[in-house]
């Protein structure tokens, strides 16, 4: 059963590590319509540069991350960082906190609507928690182990 668990934590690990490698791609493969879509977002227009420059490149390493046994850990709680900032960027939206709705996100997440995207975010976040939870569980059991 444990050896069960650990296996949905690495595909759920993976299913994350998926998505940030796809969408830091999909920024780079068409950067007119990321920087079109950063600069469209309710943010200062100084941060805007700074997004649109290291969110792909952070994406990445944290993909890459996500896949080493080692960092993975570390990454999940990373993650868990930036999905919850995502996740509360698109409530706020939702909710009309800002005197304008922005753009979606680019790439095959584009073709949802914002609750479309918040659920998806939702799914995301659980994952991670999840496997955050599995992957410490793991970790005591393995240091409880040696003699």
């Amino acid at each position: 059963m444990n050896h069960q668990k650990s296996r949905w934590t690495e595909v759920l690990t993976y299913i994350l590590a998926f998505v940030y490698t796809y969408t830091a791609i999909s920024k780079w493969y068409d950067w007119e319509a990321t920087k079109w879509s950063i600069y469209n977002q309710v943010f200062p227009e100084w941060s805007s540069v700074i997004v649109l420059y290291t969110l792909p490149a952070i994406e990445l390493v944290l993909a890459l991350l996500l896949l080493n046994g080692r960092t993975r850990l570390l990454a999940l709680w990373i993650s868990l960082f930036l999905l919850s900032i995502f996740t509360a960027y698109i409530g706020m939206i939702m909710l009309g906190v800002f005197q304008r709705v922005p753009c979606s996100c680019g790439g095959v997440i584009s073709a949802l609507g914002w609750n479309e995207h918040l659920v998806f975010n939702f799914f995301l976040l659980a994952a991670n928690i999840w496997a955050i939870f599995k992957g410490k569980q793991n970790k005591e059991q393995n240091i409880s182990s040696i003699p």
